[in-house]
């Protein structure tokens, strides 16, 4: 299958690369080399490739519109047999999701017949489908896929010198609609004239300004008040971010509908998320590993039980449906944990985009602020224990059993 056989109108972009046995490592450098308009793929067994391959390019050509040209719908098919064996069900059903939204995650899907076309709007119609003979009648325009607007807080506390930074690499590294949401917790520096400086010169920017250190909860709470965007992101201003991270992070989110939330892999946090600590401190470095990074780790992203929020990214449903930050939780840390638990408990998955790396200083906020991290973090392990025991005790008191 060739680019040229397929009459497609994109104006804005002209190349098209169409890929059909092209293998994982030559997809790779082939798309790192080249930004194309648009990617085309195609492949025969949708089980053995499509799933991990649409994440991949995905991933790899964030400016890219992506069709996937007749792919297997063996499964959405399956589901008309009558007597579908029940030791098979669980196995059709997960297949038949994971299918699904390896589909509704590229801008077109051209199918065999109108047969499949019925059959794949029947099961989701939010794919734009279109058949072999729409193609070979006429042309075919690419839908424009529609981009959510992201409310970026961002927590400030004096650290000028690195809310600089963050901003420097944020406006460099960061494409499509978003915000920024700025809130001081009491700086005395220069943080305040710095920022109303970006406000008048940007017209993205919100600012709230504390007299006082609210805390990690209550600042960010009062953020996502004045928050508009469908997507909320939480950023530390200790952060250095790299070339499409906010577009790879929505992807992972928009990969699953139950995906809530997003976060990337670091050199400083806790748990799955830490990739590497040796990092050296500087753009150079940070951006060569980041790049190595995605090309190891392209469209591979894994759920786990928790994120840590010096960068979260969150669906706007997840805070309508769990509610914001526990305010009881003041500087020193858990308040992601406890919020990464609710959120769970809602029904919602947790998960990691291993393709992306943010570097995070982390820690510097409490030394340069004269803060006892140790006292205030103790403090903090006491209400998340005192909390989720309590929870626990209410849970099993509701059960049939209890006492």
């Amino acid at each position: 299958m060739h680019s040229r056989a397929l009459k497609l109108i994109s104006p804005e972009e002209k190349d098209v690369f169409s890929q059909t046995e092209t293998n994982s490592l030559e997809l790779k450098k082939i798309l790192t080399d080249k930004r194309y308009g648009v990617v085309i793929i195609a492949f025969l067994n949708f089980l053995d490739n499509e799933i991990p391959e649409v994440q991949m390019v995905k991933s790899l050509a964030i400016e890219s519109r992506i069709i996937l040209y007749r792919p297997d719908l063996g499964l959405l098919k399956m589901g008309q047999q009558a007597n579908l064996n029940s030791e098979l069900v669980h196995w059709y059903e997960t297949g038949k999701s994971l299918q699904l939204n390896a589909l509704s995650q590229v801008d077109m899907v051209v199918v065999g017949s109108e047969a499949e076309k019925t059959l794949l709007c029947e099961k989701k119609n939010d794919i734009h489908t279109v058949t072999v003979e729409q193609l070979s009648e006429g042309e075919v325009k690419i839908p424009k896929s529609e981009k959510k607007k992201v409310s970026i807080i961002i927590l400030t506390f004096n650290q000028l010198c690195d809310t600089k930074r963050c901003v420097e690499t944020l406006e460099r590294n960061t494409k499509g609609d978003y915000e920024l949401v700025f809130v001081d917790n009491g700086s005395v520096d220069d943080t305040k004239a710095y920022l109303e400086k970006l406000k008048a010169a940007r017209k993205n920017v919100k600012t709230i300004y504390n007299p006082s250190n609210l805390g990690f909860a209550k600042a960010n709470n009062q953020g996502m008040g004045i928050a508009d965007g469908e997507y909320v992101v939480f950023l530390n201003n200790d952060v250095v971010l790299t070339e499409g991270w906010l577009e790879r992070m929505i992807s992972c989110a928009e990969s699953d509908p139950a995906a809530g939330i997003v976060g990337p892999v670091t050199n400083h946090a806790v748990g799955e998320q830490v990739v590497d600590k040796s990092i050296e401190f500087n753009e150079q470095d940070i951006n060569r590993f980041a790049c190595m990074q995605l090309l190891k780790n392209a469209g591979y992203w894994f759920e786990t039980h928790r994120i840590i929020g010096f960068c979260m990214l969150m669906k706007r449903e997840v805070i309508e449906n769990v509610g914001m930050l526990d305010e009881r939780f003041g500087p020193g840390g858990y308040e992601d944990y406890d919020f990464c638990l609710r959120v769970k408990q809602a029904g919602y998955k947790i998960l990691v985009a291993s393709d992306v790396f943010i570097y995070h200083i982390g820690g510097e906020g409490y030394k340069k602020n004269n803060l006892d991290y140790d006292k205030l973090r103790a403090q903090n392990v006491q209400i998340f224990i005192e909390k989720w025991c309590r929870k626990a005790l209410e849970f099993l008191d509701r059960l049939p059993d209890g006492m």
